[in-house]
């Protein structure tokens, strides 16, 4: 099957139905966000400590999934920007060595995980019960890593050449195969053993093997990764490493910063910790759309620079900035107007709703700069640009958010309201940062 790069989209509404078109499908592409979604809300049922294992534990594996996204960041710039020049050879090349890397990717980070797990749990401050289903939950995840892999690998293929229909539609099944899976698995029910954390693990990693199996089948049969003489390259893998290993870095600067982040939480207690981890649930439901906004800008911007319209490209990143500004603020005033609610529909344990106010205040104030920093970051990565934005997750999580929250939440003993008001003021800079260097880019020099 031959994929085209966009039309001509130089009418304001046309380029607003081509970017809903790629973002409203990719809401769903972050399959692990939806299932660990599903996963709080039933884990939640267990207790405290079961919903507190399985935040850290998922905490633990977005740092290392890091660079399985700067490697999918990579290969989605690199597709997009060949479909954007018609080169379906140089295409079915970058396809060809993402998925080599990945094969990388499997064996190295999942045998670190697999040999440091204990070791970081310990460091984060896990002790007891928690540290035993911490492990329990993370064992399972590591040997099914593959899986996860090659489904973000696969959907990365499919995002560049403009197509999130299918993965969306892979995504869906993955997501009923996981709930369907989960509830007997955890609870224990149809005659399987109750499983606790660790059915949740077995249903994520079943469920995202065959959404892979099925997205690569998908891939090769409709010509994304060539013909049978196609092969992986050298310079491809350059190109992706380039491209890849900044979004990477960006990626592990940011969960290594909410790792030191969440341990200045748990010294709050298990209580507070259980609440943090309610409110990341719940902020991903706003996350969604706007990472949906940010990989759509990235492949328009991607193929319209392939296609030598730098102007295409500025004005898909002017879009796509507006669309996720007003979705993502509409999702912050509910946060803000009803934090009870949507806290209760996680747990009724009352240590965990006292504090529901300020989490869910913080939370509601921080989607509009979050949906800034997303998508003009989403934008300068489809230029190749990561450098930029991993500098802006140094400056905003490690020199503003971390300081605001230790010396301010915890030496001044100003509390945990000041800790979660520091992720307004990360965002905020990381938004400052990338606008700038977006607005002083010379899209029309460059050449990926």
């Amino acid at each position: 099957m031959c994929f085209e790069p966009t039309a001509d989209l130089a009418d304001p509404r046309r380029l607003r139905r081509e970017v809903l078109r790629l973002a409203l499908p990719m809401v769903d592409l972050l399959q692990r966000g939806v299932n660990n979604l599903v996963d709080a809300i039933l884990v939640g049922r267990l207790g405290a400590a079961e919903l507190a294992a399985l935040g850290l534990s998922q905490l633990l594996l977005m740092f290392v999934m890091a660079l399985v996204y700067g490697l999918g960041v990579g290969v989605t710039v690199m597709v997009a920007f060949h479909t954007g020049a018609a080169d379906g050879r140089r295409r079915a090349s970058a396809a060809r060595t993402g998925l080599v890397i990945g094969v990388a990717a499997t064996v190295i980070l999942g045998g670190a995980g697999i040999l440091l797990s204990r070791a970081v749990a310990i460091f984060m401050g896990a002790s007891g019960r928690l540290l035993a289903l911490t492990l329990d939950y993370l064992r399972v995840t590591w040997l099914l890593f593959a899986a996860f892999v090659f489904l973000h690998l696969a959907s990365a293929l499919f995002q560049g050449v403009g197509d999130t229909r299918t993965p969306l539609r892979v995504m869906a099944g993955v997501n009923v195969i996981h709930l369907l899976l989960a509830f007997p698995l955890i609870f224990g029910l149809l005659g399987l053993p109750r499983l606790g954390v660790v059915g949740a693990a077995l249903a994520s990693g079943l469920s995202e093997g065959a959404g892979a199996a099925w997205l690569l089948w998908q891939a090769f049969r409709r010509g994304i990764c060539g013909e049978r003489d196609d092969r992986w390259t050298t310079s491809e893998l350059a190109r992706i490493l380039r491209v890849g290993l900044p979004a990477a870095a960006e990626r592990l600067l940011t969960h290594g910063m909410q790792l030191v982040y969440a341990r200045i939480v748990i010294g709050y207690g298990v209580a507070a910790y259980a609440a943090h981890q309610v409110g990341l649930s719940i902020e991903s439901m706003s996350f969604l759309p706007g990472l949906g906004f940010a990989k759509a800008t990235t492949t328009l911007v991607g193929q319209r620079l392939g296609a030598r319209d730098p102007d295409g490209a500025r004005q898909s990143a002017r879009q796509a900035y507006w669309l996720s500004v007003r979705v993502m603020t509409v999702w912050g005033a509910a946060f803000v107007l009803f934090p009870a609610a949507w806290v209760s529909l996680f747990t009724g344990d009352p240590a965990v709703l006292a504090y529901s106010i300020p989490l869910m205040t913080s939370l509601g104030l921080l989607q509009p700069p979050l949906a800034i920093a997303m998508v003009v970051a989403g934008a300068l990565r489809g230029a190749g640009e990561t450098q930029v934005a991993l500098l802006a997750a140094v400056v905003g999580g490690w020199l503003v958010r971390l300081p605001v929250s230790y010396f301010g939440g915890v030496a001044a003993g100003m509390g945990l309201g000041v800790v979660w008001a520091s992720m307004i003021l990360d965002w905020a800079v990381r938004g400052v940062i990338v606008s700038w260097r977006f607005r002083r880019l010379p899209l029309g020099s460059v050449r990926l």
